[in-house]
């Protein structure tokens, strides 16, 4: 799929310190305990819970996350291909990132020091870097404005920020409760313009365990999903954000995105 889709979460998290974390009925899924001509469109438990898992994701001061993901690709034919891969993120805020894709179709890596930001194709050996400054928020924003890099799973930087505002969402419901491998999670359907989404997020952590998007723009609607594994506890050291050269790669200058650089307000 070549559209690029940012999920809506709140700009403002609601006062909730002292509230427990939320949790549904086992007995039998939200969607199923109204009729649906009285269920609002946007249901508040979905957004709230939308809510929480953003906050949780904004207070992550060093992680790694894990996503195994398919992306389903159209053909003229209006047959689908499914591809799969793996991304793999390690960040220490305020300023220091290392993302990497390892899929069917291509490797490649990205690494932030706080000072330089490089892009690295290990099956090619080439390499790029630029000085570069500011937030792991603001990395991400400026390879996509000026280089038009688009970081994989880009929202779980944007939940909670006013990059994904929930005023885009149409409808959201709460499904109801859901396992992802031993994962106990509650599973929520949303959908804005152009894109059905579902999440399901850890009743423990209240962190992301699955995302799936479907492409409504397309009939066929191909789905990209990612599901996810996190490390929120073990400590980065310095090195895991630093880029360095073997004798087999090869420095190139970095491109800048002038299509992107034009669409940018």
């Amino acid at each position: 799929m070549k559209r690029k889709w940012h999920l809506p979460c709140l700009a403002v998290w609601v006062a909730c310190a002292a509230a427990p974390a939320w949790a549904l009925d086992d007995t039998k899924p939200a969607a199923a305990q109204a009729p649906a001509d009285e269920a609002p469109a946007v249901e508040p438990s979905a957004i709230h819970a939308i809510d929480l898992m953003a906050q949780k994701l904004r207070s992550l001061k060093s992680f790694t996350v894990v996503a195994n993901i398919t992306n389903e690709d159209v053909l003229q034919s209006g047959q689908k291909v499914t591809y799969g891969g793996t991304v793999t993120y390690k960040v220490r805020t305020p300023d220091r990132f290392f993302a990497s894709v390892d899929s069917d179709r291509k490797q490649r890596s990205f690494y932030y020091d706080g000072s330089k930001f490089t892009i690295y194709a290990p099956r090619m050996h080439y390499y790029a870097q630029e000085p570069m400054t500011g937030s792991v928020a603001q990395l991400v924003d400026t390879a996509q404005q000026k280089y038009g890099i688009d970081m994989p799973l880009a929202d779980l930087f944007y939940w909670g920020t006013d990059k994904a505002p929930t005023s885009a969402i149409q409808s959201a419901t709460v499904i109801g409760p859901a396992r992802i491998g031993k994962t106990e999670c509650d599973h929520l359907l949303m959908r804005q313009s152009g894109v059905d989404w579902q999440l399901w997020i850890s009743r423990q952590t209240l962190l992301p365990a699955k995302l799936v998007i479907a492409n409504l723009d397309d009939p066929t609607q191909p789905e990209y999903s990612a599901t996810f594994q996190w490390d929120a506890d073990s400590q980065l050291a310095d090195s895991a954000f630093t880029f360095n050269p073997t004798p087999e790669d090869h420095p190139i200058k970095i491109a800048e995105d002038t299509q992107a650089k034009e669409a940018s307000p």
